[in-house]
């Protein structure tokens, strides 16, 4: 270990004197001397050097003890200080919530507004379960023939629980004879042949048009159809009709005055002889010009326009027949009131769109507003034909409307009301119950002749009959068919 002097002491040495000190790691008699003259003489004992370096651990521990004390004092001082500040935050926020409690609980019509709020939540709920019952006429409607062979109920009961429909009917061959059990017959297989398509209307971005929007009937409920091609009338001008347009934005804008010419005020002459003042003339004159845009009725095509759109054609909505004598027009209003005179120019632009579709092999159609079927797909195949590539569009329809066909439970010989002989017959169907649900929009029921009917009360009419009744053992004209009856009993009484 090093000797340390007074004399010969520096600053650097002094941390390592007092680490050595602590330690204790020293073998020498002297560590610390004092310098007398000449000489240096040890004047510290060895026992008293040790009880010395002792004394210093000693004060040293208590020293660091204290320190550490004094933290741990400090640090529980602070953590009580946080701990009795959150208490207090805690304590009221609690009395807070508590008083906003009692004073939530004290509406009467707490209740109702808590039912209220449940039912609303539920809605969506309730829609995507809420079946359409006025959708059973025209799944009839296009059941049902309507040529020389007729078939009218006398009673229908719908569960809309099982989708199924049982009805008494009544079959009228048109033609002797009358009582024929092929009208019977070729209503079973019609039915087997029907199916139906829905889905949703959408813009050219490819943005659902709401359903309130849509016009797909005419006024006796008959689908809309050009060329045998079926479309729909879009109100795109009607308020939340467009999805890409914001019908609530501010349009305080569209009135702009563009002229304002006031004319100088002028004052009579006053005549003081006679004491009357002459009369102050305000002429003032204003032009208000208003600009509205009027978006006409747009038709879209739910059969797809396979020659035009798959050629990428330009579509205009000014040549689709619907509105295309619309034209933008400017209109004058001059009034007078209180001395001023105000023009008001009325300026109608007529907006109409330009689209240009795309239609790929695949039936995938981009660029113009059309209809998304969930049953029908098309695909389209290219082939030749002399020099030039042609493309055969085909569609499948994988929607049926009762799948499992038909049951005849009844038949039998009898007379109408109006005495004419016909076939009395009962019978259940089980719709697809997808036909019957809420949020499945623009229901269309597809017949074995390809005939299209949507919902509509028009279509009830001469759906429904008095019921007929057997024959009376005395009617020879109405039994004499039994024997044609008995050999067709037992294909009119099959499940399908």
């Amino acid at each position: 270990m090093k000797k340390y002097t007074f004399k010969n002491m520096t600053f650097s040495d002094i941390p390592k004197f007092f680490k050595d000190l602590i330690s204790g790691k020293t073998n020498e008699p002297t560590m610390i001397t004092g310098q007398t003259g000449k000489y240096e003489v040890n004047l510290v004992p060895d026992v008293k050097l040790q009880m010395i370096r002792l004394q210093k651990i000693r004060n040293l521990v208590f020293f660091i003890c204290i320190v550490v004390s004094i933290a741990s004092i400090s640090t529980v001082a602070v953590l009580g200080g946080i701990k009795g500040t959150q208490d207090l935050l805690i304590s009221g926020q609690e009395n807070h919530i508590k008083n906003l409690s009692d004073k939530v609980t004290t509406y009467k019509e707490l209740p109702d507004f808590l039912t209220i709020q449940d039912q609303l939540k539920k809605i969506s709920e309730i829609n995507k379960n809420r079946p359409v019952l006025s959708r059973v006429f025209p799944i009839l409607r296009n059941l049902f023939p309507s040529g020389a062979d007729t078939i009218t109920m006398s009673e229908l009961n719908v569960n809309l629980d099982t989708a199924t429909l049982n009805f008494d009917a009544q079959a009228n061959a048109g033609e002797e004879p009358k009582i024929d059990y092929r009208v019977l017959e070729s209503f079973k297989k019609s039915v087997n042949m029907m199916k139906y398509d829905f889905g949703r209307f959408v813009t050219a971005t490819g943005d659902q048009i709401p359903t309130r929007c849509i016009k797909e009937t005419d006024e006796k409920g008959n689908l809309l159809s050009e060329h045998g091609n079926v479309y729909v009338i879009w109100t795109r001008g009607k308020v939340d009709c467009d999805p890409g347009r914001n019908d609530h934005a501010n349009t305080s804008e569209d009135d702009k005055t563009i002229n304002d010419k006031r004319a100088d005020s002028s004052v009579k002459n006053t005549d003081l002889t006679n004491g009357s003042l002459g009369q102050v003339e305000n002429s003032e004159k204003k032009t208000v010009t208003k600009i509205e845009t009027i978006i006409p009725d747009e038709k879209i095509w739910r059969t797809p326009q396979f020659d035009v759109w798959s050629k990428g054609a330009e579509v205009k909505t000014s040549e689709d027949g619907i509105a295309d004598d619309l034209a933008s027009s400017r209109e004058s209003n001059t009034q007078t009131e209180n001395g001023t005179e105000t023009e008001t120019v009325t300026i109608k632009n007529v907006k109409n769109s330009i689209y240009k579709p795309s239609m790929d092999l695949k039936g995938k159609i981009n660029g113009v507003p059309h209809f998304e079927s969930e049953c029908i797909k098309y695909t389209g195949n290219q082939v030749s034909e002399g020099d030039k590539n042609v493309t055969k569009w085909s569609a499948e329809n994988n929607c049926k409307m009762v799948p499992e066909g038909i049951q005849i439970t009844d038949s039998s010989n009898g007379r109408d009301a109006n005495n004419n002989l016909v076939l009395r017959f009962s019978a259940v169907l089980a719709i697809d119950p997808v036909l019957f649900a809420y949020n499945n929009k623009h229901i269309m029921t597809i017949g074995p002749t390809g005939q299209n009917v949507t919902d509509s009360y028009q279509q009830i009419k001469g759906m429904f009959a008095a019921p007929a009744r057997d024959c009376r053992a005395d009617d020879a004209e109405c039994s004499s068919q039994s024997t044609k009856q008995t050999e067709n009993k037992n294909s009119g009484n099959e499940s399908r």
